[in-house]
């Protein structure tokens, strides 16, 4: 849980992501807490990245599935020195085949914030196609902080035959 705690301490994580501010471990407990209901009841399917050799986390990659329409929205943190190193592509990568493989999904939503290159060259090298741009519909800055500024939000879409 500390190693969680830490990385999700990130300015960079804070203000891109919709983790809590500031982030206890508490926070990281309720997240493991999430991951294993939405398991439990097919709403969602939340894992860690860690380094093979070490088992140290990197980062995390998450699916909240809709069943009401086969779909899903995919987000990952990634710790700030594993950065630039393909956590997020390849975690993205691995959880996207068994939405589309096993889970039967026929859609995936990727939001990124247009001021974030790294998230939106993740969905591109995933394969997900521009789909718009909802002007000033995301709070660049820690959850819940209404006075954040708000910044633009990408949307990126994925179906199955598409993942790179």
């Amino acid at each position: 849980m500390a190693r969680i705690t830490a990385i999700c301490q990130d300015a960079e994580v804070q203000r891109f992501t919709r983790v809590p501010s500031p982030y206890t471990e508490e926070d990281a407990r309720s997240f493991v807490a999430l991951a294993a209901a939405g398991v439990a009841d097919a709403t969602g399917l939340h894992l860690v990245v860690t380094d093979a050799a070490t088992d140290l986390v990197l980062g995390a990659v998450g699916i909240a599935i809709d069943r009401r329409d086969a779909s899903g929205e995919i987000g990952y943190w990634v710790a700030p020195e594993a950065r630039r190193r393909g956590v997020a592509t390849q975690g993205c990568r691995t959880l996207l085949a068994h939405a589309f493989e096993v889970l039967g999904l026929g859609y995936v939503a990727l939001w990124a914030a247009a001021d974030n290159p790294a998230s939106n060259a993740v969905a591109r090298r995933l394969g997900c196609s521009h789909e718009g741009m909802a002007r000033r519909a995301m709070l660049l800055g820690p959850t819940g902080d209404w006075s954040a500024p708000r910044g633009d939000a990408n949307l990126w879409g994925l179906r199955p035959g598409e993942l790179a």
